[in-house]
């Protein structure tokens, strides 16, 4: 009887031993990862909360880099915009310059050469190229949006919208529809001063100032549009991150693991594992001589 009982006991301590090992290797990765909640059954109750906040925190991630993209390409049309705007700005002074009475013909002729050559690098800008996409041509940024005398648009009036929060999208890009063509007509604003300035009326070279400050006009509306969508990215970026930042912290604290706690816990369940183990050795060494 006394033998069956320790037989009893050396299970009982094995047993316990096994649940120990288990119960520390488990501690033992909590440590090492930090997290205390690796699946649904170590916590039930917090799963729900840890799945929306890893989603949330994929979204928010999501919409910051769609607002640094919008950036981006913003920045990159206005790079070309400050040279049109630039471009028009010359034009401009041309004709003041043309206007003047004391002008020769020949000067004029050189002027209006001039302006013949801005048209041509306004052509150039206005079908600009990154990355083999054309960023003035709206949805048809595989196509070559400006061509032809004079010049035609084979471009799209449509935006490319991207999200940049939930249910709220922004244009990441301006068509050469409104930068060039509407509702002033950049190309032949350019195209109607060379030819005043070739017919030597001065007359009707000073009344070309009219259509090109209001060419230059539709230029700067562009500009200050992108301004106002560049700060508001700025915002929208901002907000994400602080969003994310609080996202974060609640599910640290739902998921990650106390290390300090954990820790602990490790040194406790080492010190009952080793004493587990000592007592379970004794047991294991009785044999039925030590009972006689």
């Amino acid at each position: 009887m006394i033998i069956t009982r320790d037989s009893s006991t050396y299970r009982a301590l094995q047993a316990n031993l096994g649940k120990n090992s288990t119960v520390l290797n488990q501690l033992y990765i909590k440590s090492s990862t930090g997290v205390e909640v690796a699946k649904a059954s170590d916590n039930p109750s917090a799963v729900g909360s840890i799945i929306n906040g890893r989603s949330d925190i994929v979204k928010g991630e999501r919409y910051v880099e769609n607002c640094k993209h919008v950036q981006d390409c913003l920045t990159t049309a206005e790079t070309y915009i400050d040279s049109v705007e630039q471009l028009m700005t010359r034009a401009k002074e041309l004709a003041i310059t043309g206007a003047n009475d004391s002008l020769s013909a020949s000067d004029r002729g050189t002027l209006a050469d001039e302006v013949s050559q801005l048209r041509e690098s306004l052509l150039d800008l206005a079908n600009a190229q990154v990355d083999g996409k054309y960023i003035f041509a709206g949805y048809n940024d595989q196509t070559e949006p400006f061509s032809g005398t004079p010049v035609t648009y084979a471009g799209s009036d449509d935006h490319q919208m991207i999200e940049i929060s939930p249910g709220a999208t922004v244009a990441k890009n301006i068509t050469g529809e409104e930068l060039f063509l509407s509702p002033v007509n950049l190309f032949t604003t350019l195209e109607d001063l060379a030819t005043a300035l070739t017919s030597g009326d001065s007359t009707n070279i000073s009344s070309q100032l009219t259509g090109l400050e209001g060419a230059a006009d539709q230029v700067r509306s562009q500009q200050s549009r992108l301004g106002n969508t560049s700060a508001r990215m700025d915002d929208m970026i901002s907000l994400h991150e602080n969003t994310l930042l609080l996202v974060e912290a609640t599910l640290s604290r739902n998921q990650d693991a106390d290390l300090t706690e954990v820790l602990s816990e490790i040194s406790k369940m080492e010190t009952s594992l080793e004493a587990t183990m000592q007592v379970t050795a004794r047991v294991s060494s009785l044999s039925l001589m030590d009972y006689l």
